[in-house]
């Protein structure tokens, strides 16, 4: 989903994958902050399809604030 998307606005490899790797040991990766707040924005027990369409839909808005910076 993160390639598609990424590859969809234009971002270079090293961006994607600066968005699945750590700065540091105890900072979250940009992906792990996308699917906690995934988590957090559904009720527990919901489908997968549910799931992932939270998180389709935050990754959409974070990639686009990364292109405005």
């Amino acid at each position: 989903m993160l390639l598609k998307k990424g590859v969809e606005r234009g971002l270079t490899p090293f961006v994607i994958g600066s968005i699945l790797c750590r700065e540091t040991l105890q900072k979250e990766s940009v992906i792990e902050e996308i699917v906690y707040e995934a988590k957090e924005a559904v009720l527990p027990g919901t489908s997968e399809a549910t799931f992932l369409e939270a998180v389709s839909e935050i990754m959409d808005r974070r990639l686009d604030e990364l292109k405005i910076h």
